[in-house]
């Protein structure tokens, strides 16, 4: 049966590649679960951040934003280390067979990377204590003007690097969606 669903599969794509045996089940329930957490805090924290930027700094849309996504983004941090460790501990330092094998690793590294760069930063930069949730303090770690300045910069640049990768992301996911090869459902769990 498995032979003729594949068969079939090369015979209505033919330019596809015959999908390997490893692709249907890489992706374990945690991982994708974490990657659409990952997508839905990443999303909502670039499009926010950005947009707010365009309101003026008293705008109250705007302060309310300035105090949620530093909540939101250090609750997600502990997320993110998991999906992080999930990742390396499912591809240990294997080579990669193609070019676009290559380069779809490299994308997701910077990804990762990008993302730790945001989230370090962000911690970083704050310019006051947080109370996460009303309950949990977290303290501003440096007090140094100078440092938290070229910390928002440098945060500022890794959120616009981010920006650049996740469209990277979203485009290499069309493309393969129009090769007729679904990537949505391995991260959906079919």
């Amino acid at each position: 049966m498995q032979f003729l669903l594949t068969k079939a599969t090369v015979l209505t794509h033919p330019h596809s590649p015959s999908p390997r045996p490893d692709e249907a089940s890489r992706y374990s329930k945690p991982r994708i679960a974490l990657h659409w957490l990952s997508a839905a805090i990443i999303l909502w924290a670039t499009f926010s951040g950005f947009g707010v930027a365009l309101l003026e700094p008293d705008d109250p849309f705007r302060q309310w934003v300035e105090s949620f996504n530093p909540q939101i983004t250090s609750l997600f941090i502990p997320f993110f280390a998991w999906r992080l460790w999930l990742a390396i501990k499912a591809h240990p330092s294997r080579a990669s067979s193609t070019t676009q094998e290559r380069l779809a690793s490299a994308a997701h590294k910077a990804i990762y990377a990008a993302v730790s760069g945001v989230l370090i930063t962000g911690v970083l930069m704050m310019s006051h204590p947080v109370t996460l949730l009303a309950l949990v303090p977290l303290p501003q770690l440096i007090h140094s003007k100078i440092a938290l300045m070229q910390l928002h910069e440098l945060h500022h640049v890794l959120c616009a690097i981010l920006a650049g990768l996740v469209a990277l992301h979203l485009a290499a996911v069309v493309m393969h969606q129009v090769q007729g090869r679904s990537v949505l459902g391995r991260m959906t769990g079919r």
